[in-house]
């Protein structure tokens, strides 16, 4: 049977987290707050929860813990029927510990050798490209193993022969890889995306790129051609570059609970405003929704599109138009 058509398609790892209460430390914990985690999932999860169809792509083991990442997802209202189950490998785990000022949080993988990163571009029938309107994946799974990045590039070259958008988010990890690295491995795909999202703090380490979010976009989109790029300027929101034009939509207050998972977020926002012809108004979505995440714990965006307009009428949003 075919597969019926979705909004967005996106591919990656993901694991579960084991968090350690506020307060205490990793060293001697007793106890753990488990999530869900993994930056593709948690962007299908709040695209599906802006009220889009999204579908998960990924490779876990076929036991307890693999269900359980599956059914989680799937319980947010994401497709996950086409993940690749493994007999044989284990699910990648994470451990957080929360810093308080002036503190650090800290963060330990225990990923490798898990059933992801044994991904390859044969792993799925990938003619699935074709049933989306969106594609969105992320460096780090180009950073997981070489079959992960032999998936990318592939599914990224499907997607240009089909003329269906790619959003790609660079997402950096220094505990994946070097920021040379990166940019060597990244720099073939990045002339091929049509929205490219990254952060701020990484355009100078990876791209040597300064100066401001609005001159950091005209460069990139100088050097690679994309026609879209959201960059995450962190508590100042967000700024887009689009026709020849950049957007600054600025960030609101926020007493954070959990930072993990508002830049995915951010993501879901801009693909939402994407998938409604309107990249702007995808900025001010994915401004909201990092906003909101923010104030809940786990990696899952467990909102809905109705507190995401609230939030934004909530205030005057302006924006600056260069």
């Amino acid at each position: 049977m075919s597969a019926s058509n979705v909004d967005l398609l996106t591919v990656g790892e993901s694991m579960l987290r084991f968090s350690v209460p506020a307060g205490r430390l990793l060293a001697d914990a007793p106890v753990f707050d488990v999530h869900v985690a993994g930056t593709e999932s948690n962007v299908a999860v709040a695209v599906a929860r802006m009220g889009f169809k999204s579908r998960w792509l990924s490779r876990l083991p076929d036991n307890v813990l693999g269900h359980r990442i599956a059914d989680t997802i799937a319980g947010h209202g994401v497709d996950c029927s086409y993940v690749n189950w493994s007999d044989t490998e284990r699910t990648g785990v994470y451990f957080i510990e929360f810093g308080a000022s002036p503190r650090p949080t800290k963060v330990l993988y225990d990923r490798a050798p898990s059933a992801a990163r044994n991904m390859d571009e044969t792993t799925f029938d990938l003619s699935l490209v074709g049933n989306a309107k969106i594609i969105h994946l992320t460096g780090i799974t180009v950073a997981l193993s070489e079959g992960c990045s032999r998936l990318v590039e592939t599914i990224v070259t499907r997607a240009n022969d089909l003329k269906i958008p790619v959003v790609f988010d660079v997402n950096y990890r220094a505990l994946l890889w070097s920021h040379k690295e990166c940019r060597i491995k990244l720099e073939p795909l990045l002339s091929k995306v049509d929205t490219l999202i990254v952060s701020k703090r990484d355009l100078g380490p990876i791209f040597e790129i300064d100066g401001d979010a609005a001159t950091a976009a005209k460069e990139l989109n100088r050097q690679f051609g994309m026609p879209r790029i959201a960059i995450t300027t962190g508590d100042q929101g967000g700024a887009g570059f689009e026709d020849g034009k950049t957007v600054l939509t600025p960030g609101y207050p926020v007493e954070m609970v959990d930072r993990i998972g508002a830049g995915d977020s951010f993501a879901a926002g801009v693909i939402s405003g994407l998938l409604e012809g309107n990249f702007v108004r995808g900025l001010q979505y994915g401004v909201a929704m990092s906003a909101l995440q923010l104030t809940t714990e786990g990696d899952l965006f467990r909102l809905t599109r109705k507190d995401v307009l609230q939030l934004m009428a909530s205030e005057s949003v302006g924006q600056l138009i260069r």
